[in-house]
């Protein structure tokens, strides 16, 4: 009986933690339609731990990892600010980029119909942590702890570090600010706050964070969730050219951005699970000694 009630404490206290990050990402239906989609064909890459096992480590996991995303948008404006204020860039490549031929990659912008635009707005407008938190929300539905944080490791954690130099470094503002269209994404900014929000583009985020994303959903077993979180992941970075937010050249960057911290989580990875099987080896070479053996007879 005690069991069953804990059993049923951790799913409430689930529960809350999702709606708690749909809450805080501005989840609409259709976000909600998304993740239910994709949960389909969990069971295709569940581990066989029972419920009992993996829930208590399972939602441990899980709040720490929403407390941490939680306070990141703080931090992220925070930095931003900063930045604005403080930081004087090296670099300004917004003319070098613009003069680079076909870098605005208007070539992605031949065919625009107005469903597509808003369909991709709400796809780029998402695409940051979206494809993120589904894959880590299906990861628990999976009793799969290393593969929740194997997401966040590779999508976010190991990328902030390697990025934000970048940007203290480098400004280059986003294609339509530079090329004065209107805002792809229809943000209606103030010049103040574009000046503030459409700098820091080298490398694409979006990009690295969708590629790492796409790379490790590629190996699940459950195909709706593999070819759709792939495609889902494909729009964003496509996005991000069709909305003249990214440069052709801040893709790339942001491909070689998302395979390179994919690759390090992997070695990571690796060099635990070799020295656990190291560790396990160990114990299994120590011979047992017997009572007689510890205490022999005169």
């Amino acid at each position: 009986m005690f069991r069953r009630i804990m059993l049923a404490i951790l799913m409430i206290i689930t529960a809350i933690l999702v709606w708690n990050i749909a809450h805080v990402e501005g989840w609409v239906i259709a976000n909600w339609l998304f993740l239910g989609f994709l949960l389909l064909d969990v069971k295709m890459d569940q581990k066989n731990h029972t419920w009992t096992y993996f829930l208590p480590r399972g939602v441990v996991l899980l709040g720490v990892l929403f407390f941490l995303y939680h306070y990141a948008p703080y931090i992220w404006y925070k930095l931003a600010g900063w930045e604005m204020k403080n930081v004087k860039h090296i670099f300004n490549w917004n003319q070098l980029f613009r003069s680079i031929p076909f870098n605005d990659g208007a070539i992605f912008r031949i065919y625009r119909p107005e469903w597509f635009t808003q369909f991709l707005r709400w796809v780029y407008g998402y695409g940051f942590s979206l494809a993120l938190w589904i894959s880590v929300i299906r990861s628990f539905m999976a009793k799969d702890g290393p593969k929740m944080l194997r997401y966040v490791l590779s999508a976010h954690a190991f990328q902030l570090p390697i990025i934000v130099p970048f940007y203290t470094t480098v400004m280059l503002q986003e294609v339509w600010f530079v090329l004065g269209d209107p805002d792809g994404m229809n943000r209606h900014f103030t010049h103040q706050q574009a000046l503030l929000w459409v700098q820091n583009c080298f490398p694409s985020m979006h990009t690295s964070v969708s590629f790492a994303i796409l790379l490790i959903s590629l190996r699940e077993k459950g195909k709706i969730f593999k070819y759709t979180m792939a495609t889902y992941c494909g729009l964003v970075i496509f996005s991000t050219l069709y909305l003249e937010i990214h440069w052709v050249i801040d893709v790339l960057g942001g491909l070689v951005l998302g395979y390179s911290t994919v690759k390090i989580v992997d070695v990571l990875y690796a060099k635990v699970a070799a020295r656990i099987a190291s560790n396990q080896s160990l114990e299994l070479s120590v011979p047992s000694i017997s009572p007689v053996e510890r205490n022999p007879q005169p």
